[in-house]
């Protein structure tokens, strides 16, 4: 998976969900912020406007990125941000795992990550990351459903079939859950907003 910001001026579908499972999988790195702060989010965000209505969503998006202006230490505090939310283990945290907010065992490594693991062998993929998540983390399944995406062939599961069953019917508990986490930041918060929206959408195309 890259780490980096993609350049080009006109992204579709793909590229958005592969950019969402960058953001969700890595911290911001500084490089990343002052791009973000130069614009370079908009790209991503024009093709989840294509899609869906996210006018107010992406207002928010935004102003949490001209808001890293007034922190005093923002990479140090967006990361805090990032370890609170989707890191550390504790009852208040949104970390990005199936297992945990669809199979009410409040454990990892269930069958969502068991079904993933499937997945991906049967399309001769691994994470493509080097880390030690699950493969029911939020960034391997959007990174999966970007290659659906990409490369749909005869026979194969849909884009909006994947979502219906593998992302959808947790997503807004973890939204919630994420929505319960005290941040600095608004930046994370706004693009699960964003995420959920966009997601829904192109479950419908």
């Amino acid at each position: 998976m890259k780490d980096g910001i993609e350049d080009e001026i006109a992204l579709g579908h793909p590229e958005v969900c592969r950019w969402l499972a960058q953001l969700f999988l890595f911290e911001v790195t500084a490089d990343q912020m002052a791009a973000y702060q130069s614009g370079a989010a908009e790209p991503f965000l024009d093709c989840m406007a294509s899609v869906c209505e996210i006018t107010e969503g992406r207002a928010a998006f935004e102003a949490a990125i001209v808001g890293w202006g007034d922190l005093e230490t923002p990479l140090r505090t967006v990361a805090a941000d990032y370890a609170a939310l989707f890191l550390l283990g504790e009852k208040a945290n949104a970390q990005p795992y199936a297992s945990l907010f669809s199979e009410g065992t409040g454990q990892v490594f269930g069958a969502a990550h068991d079904r993933m693991v499937a997945r991906l062998s049967s399309q001769g993929l691994g994470l493509s990351a080097p880390t030690n998540e699950p493969a029911d983390h939020i960034s391997f399944l959007l990174e999966y459903l970007s290659v659906l995406l990409g490369s749909p062939k005869s026979g194969q599961e849909t884009p909006a079939d994947f979502l219906n069953a593998e992302i959808l019917p947790w997503f807004d508990r973890w939204a919630q859950a994420a929505s319960r986490v005290p941040v600095r930041s608004r930046f994370y918060p706004e693009l699960i907003s964003l995420s959920q929206r966009y997601l829904a959408a192109l479950a419908k195309e």
